[in-house]
């Protein structure tokens, strides 16, 4: 039988810092990818699962979260859409990373099916 409980080590949290970690509540992880190299945002909203071909590091991603400008940050849920060279289609936009954050955080268990 396969281990379907989601707390073994990931070797995706392993490449993180701690301090990357901003909540983590056992089933969602919201993580920052700030100076991650290659990452397309800040940070992402990700759900435990089990490992599979189209989760190889046990997660899926729910959400990211990036800055637009000083006081505007964009919280999306799914996956970034790119509409132009270097344009994501701001989903929603807020002034404070904080309050992207919240945002995502909160919306966590919408799309946890």
């Amino acid at each position: 039988m396969p281990d379907s409980h989601p707390h073994r080590p990931s070797p995706l949290l392993a490449i993180l810092p701690r301090q990357n970690i901003i909540q983590d509540d056992g089933v969602h992880v919201l993580v920052s990818t700030k100076e991650v190299e290659g990452a397309r945002s800040d940070g992402m909203l990700l759900r435990r699962c089990d490992f599979s071909l189209s989760a190889p590091f046990g997660y899926v991603c729910l959400g990211h979260f990036r800055q637009f400008s000083e006081n505007c940050w964009q919280a999306s849920l799914g996956s970034l859409v790119v509409v132009a060279e270097g344009c994501v289609r701001p989903d929603r936009l807020y002034p404070t990373e904080l309050d992207a954050l919240v945002s995502l955080w909160s919306s966590r268990r919408q799309l946890s099916v």
